[in-house]
């Protein structure tokens, strides 16, 4: 038996169609949807950047104006600070100086107790040997 071979019909091609004065029309309306949607993004992203823009102007002037306070308010302490350590650096070196002067009194005090106690010694010395010389010069002695 002889066996055939049958060919698959061809596949029916597209035809070919023209488009309709009413295609073109709904054609075109969509286009103009389109570009009306790409101007209307195109204008939010516009605000967006503006806004972004207006935002970190507004956050970068409120982080300077925080850190100027802050500054600000840091300087009043340490001028506070050192405002009373001025105070009690005062307060100490007058009460230094009197302790100072109060030694100084001390000190001189005792150098001059010292020197008349050594000079009144140094008379007495200096009479008794008169004394003596007088009352052997006199013959009263031995």
């Amino acid at each position: 038996m002889s066996e055939t071979t049958t060919m698959p019909p061809p596949a029916p091609q597209p035809s070919a169609r023209c488009a309709t004065v009413e295609d073109l029309a709904r054609v075109r309306e969509r286009l103009a949807k389109v570009e009306g949607g790409h101007d209307n993004l195109r204008e939010g992203l516009n605000t967006l950047s503006v806004q972004f823009s207006d935002l970190r102007r507004d956050l970068t002037r409120t982080v300077a104006d925080n850190a100027a306070r802050t500054r600000r308010e840091i300087m009043g302490r340490v001028d506070d600070m050192t405002d009373t350590a001025t105070v009690r650096d005062s307060e100490i070196s007058g009460r230094l100086a009197r302790i100072e002067g109060g030694l100084k009194l001390t000190s001189w005090m005792t150098m001059t107790f010292i020197v008349l106690a050594t000079g009144l010694l140094g008379w007495g010395q200096i009479g008794d040997a008169a004394w003596s010389l007088c009352r052997r010069a006199f013959g009263y002695g031995p």
